[in-house]
């Protein structure tokens, strides 16, 4: 996770990168840049042109593992937005370990509107998309293929790859060329035994690798759910989700409690505070609508709510239509 020191690097980029990523992204137009591209004749430039390797925006990318998160508010940046990182299964270890992608590995950045309501923001419609494939073919850029897509029509809207896009990411030449980094590896201290509670569950510790549904920030320290919310639901649950019905047993939603890391208009994930976790189980919570609710400490991942009927259930009572769900997936 990048650190505060970490954000405010990536501020600088935002605007000084601001010119060659609007020229590349806004308007295509070419421009010279710093970067030295070899020299192309009159003869020479259609060729070029053509070298250009395709690379269709992959519709799927909110199946692949969910990376990170950030948001700039500014709306006078290019890179505007709720921010939300998704990596395929190919680019995954290399993304956690900081560096050295295999080709085929793709990294997605959906910007979606990011909706200020007092202390609280949240994801909203899709605005675009960014992407980078490896692709040992795009020497110029090395070897990564760049673009943007339209968030409705998924169409490229990046006419200049290389002053839209690579000029930036050379300042990452030590991660392989990728700003981002994985938020929130779960792990118990060595030799820690989960024990369960009665009505309770064990932590799951795989639930980075679930579904992705939302986010959401708060920022009143005085909330009891502060933090950068990051919402996942497992398979068995995924799908009811999406459609807003009825969970069936065995679904379980996850939300980790980040610290938001604000540097003026620039929000970003910091280290884990706590989860927030409700399991589907209609035998053994039939009090508190079918399922059973805990809270868990980050360090430990051992339980931290003495009651969860108070604790948990008596604000989840208010979304019963929705199976006492709050969180709603984001297409």
């Amino acid at each position: 996770m990048e650190n505060e020191g970490g954000v405010k690097e990536m501020n600088k980029f935002v605007y000084l990168c601001s010119c060659a990523v609007i020229i590349g992204f806004m308007t295509g137009c070419a421009q010279q840049t710093k970067v030295e591209e070899p020299q192309m004749t009159k003869q020479e430039a259609p060729k070029a042109a053509e070298e250009r390797i395709a690379f269709d925006f992959p519709k799927d990318y909110k199946n692949w593992a969910h990376g990170t998160s950030k948001i700039i508010l500014d709306k006078g940046s290019p890179l505007y937005g709720f921010q939300q990182v998704f990596v395929n299964d190919v680019a995954l270890d290399s993304y956690k370990k900081g560096g050295g992608y295999p080709d085929g590995s793709i990294i997605v950045i959906g910007f979606y509107e990011a909706i200020e309501e007092g202390s609280e923001i949240k994801q909203g419609n899709i605005l675009w998309y960014a992407a980078m494939k490896k692709d040992a073919r795009a020497t110029k850029t090395s070897g990564w293929i760049f673009d943007g897509f339209d968030g409705k029509t998924y169409q490229s809207t990046v006419k200049e790859p290389i002053t839209g896009c690579y000029n930036c990411h050379v300042a990452k030449k030590d991660r392989d060329y990728v700003f981002t980094s994985f938020a929130g590896n779960i792990s118990a201290p060595e030799g820690t035994t989960l024990a369960v509670k009665p009505n309770s569950f064990a932590f799951p510790a795989d639930v980075r690798s679930w579904r992705h549904s939302n986010s959401k920030v708060i920022l009143d320290k005085k909330s009891p759910l502060y933090g950068f919310q990051q919402i996942y639901v497992n398979e068995t649950g995924f799908e009811a989700n999406k459609s807003g019905k009825s969970y069936p047993d065995g679904s379980m939603i996850t939300v980790g409690f980040y610290e938001p890391i604000v540097d003026e208009k620039v929000v970003s994930q910091g280290d884990i505070i706590w989860y927030a976790s409700m399991k589907k189980d209609s035998k053994a919570a039939p009090g508190t609508g079918g399922w059973l609710m805990d809270g868990f400490n980050a360090k430990t991942l051992s339980s931290v709510v003495d009651d969860p009927v108070s604790g948990c259930f008596n604000c989840h009572v208010a979304r019963k239509s929705d199976d006492y769900v709050f969180s709603i997936y984001v297409p």
